[in-house]
Order: structure tokens, then C-alpha cells, then sequence
């Protein structure tokens, strides 16, 4: 993925990005080509290949992005248990319509694989074994999420996370039982 300061590049690859979820909103991801892509962003396979490795880095690039949006908000709170759910469906709220068009595109287990990224960015766990609680917390996240936007959003935002936070108290990011102490 490019990752350089070249304005006309980082166009390019902003206007990759939005061909692709504009595309997404059209078909499934798996009916989108790079041809497809490169065409809706009236650009050419070659600058598409400059910028991005194949269609999922496009994808996880926005992704990437608006999870560091998630991960400030996290660094300015108390970083507990309560506020990083708050801040995750709030943080869902904010970009609703990506998400959506994700859930929507069976795309599940990219969107946890870069939220549990962002949780080991965290370091929500001081434990040995933390890449499992960040698995955790992130696939649960995520899995609420999807089961949530699958029924409709049947809850309001506010209520589906209160009744994660029921799911989770405090001391569920250590690890450690009684008898292990």
C-alpha cells in the first residue's frame, strides 16, 4: 500500500477508496475487479496496483483510518471496560453507512481482524496472554455489531451497548482466576 506524501497519489488512492465503497453499495464485493475499480475511479489498473496490493487493502486502508479515529477517542477517556464499548458503538454511529455496506457485504472478519489490531494498540490488557482477550473483546464487538445490524438495529444504539456492558464488567479484561493467584 502507498504510503507516501505525493499529493497526486494520495488523491488516487482516496478516489480508489471511494469507487470502492461506492461499488460496494451497487454489488457484492465479490463481483468487484480491480478492472471494475480502476474503471469507477477513472483511474488505471497500473495506479490502482501503485496504491493498493488487491481490493481488501483497499478496504482495510479506510478501515486503518477511522480506527485510529477510534483509538484517540479511547486514549482521552478512562480507557475502561464501559467506555471503550461506549466508544466503539459511538464510533459505529459516526460511520454507520461504511460499516453497514461491510456487515452488508459479508465482510465480518476483516472488519474484527483490523478492530482487534486496534485493541492490541490498546494495550487494554497487561496480561501474558492479552492477544486472547483482545481477540475477545474485538470479535465480540464486532459479532454484537453484525447480529445487531442482521435484526434490523432492533435496539437503540444506546441500549445495545448498555446491555454489552452487562455482558462485560471490569475485571472481565484480567484474565487471571482466583487460583491462579
Amino acid at each position: 500500500m502507498y504510503e507516501g506524501n505525493n499529493p497526486t497519489a494520495l488523491q488516487s488512492k482516496q478516489m480508489i477508496i471511494n469507487a470502492m465503497f461506492e461499488l460496494l453499495k451497487e454489488e457484492s464485493y465479490q463481483n468487484i475487479s480491480i478492472k471494475k475499480l480502476a474503471d469507477r475511479a477513472k483511474l488505471s489498473r497500473q495506479t490502482f496496483y501503485a496504491n493498493f496490493a488487491n481490493r481488501e487493502e483497499v478496504i482495510r486502508s479506510e478501515l486503518d483510518r477511522i480506527f485510529i479515529e477510534y483509538k484517540q477517542a479511547i486514549d482521552k477517556s478512562d480507557n475502561s471496560s464501559n467506555q471503550l464499548i461506549r466508544l466503539f458503538f459511538k464510533f459505529y454511529k459516526s460511520h454507520e453507512q461504511m460499516i453497514d455496506v461491510l456487515l452488508a457485504n459479508h465482510l465480518e472478519p476483516l472488519l474484527t481482524e483490523v478492530s482487534r489490531e486496534c485493541m492490541d494498540s490498546l494495550q487494554i490488557s497487561n496480561e501474558a496472554n492479552n492477544q486472547y482477550v483482545y481477540g475477545f473483546v474485538a470479535g465480540g464487538l464486532t459479532q454484537i455489531l453484525s447480529d445487531w445490524n442482521r435484526r434490523n438495529k432492533d435496539l437503540p444504539i444506546e441500549a445495545l451497548a448498555s446491555l454489552t456492558e452487562g455482558l462485560l464488567n471490569p475485571q472481565s479484561f484480567n484474565t487471571t482466576t482466583q487460583e491462579e493467584k
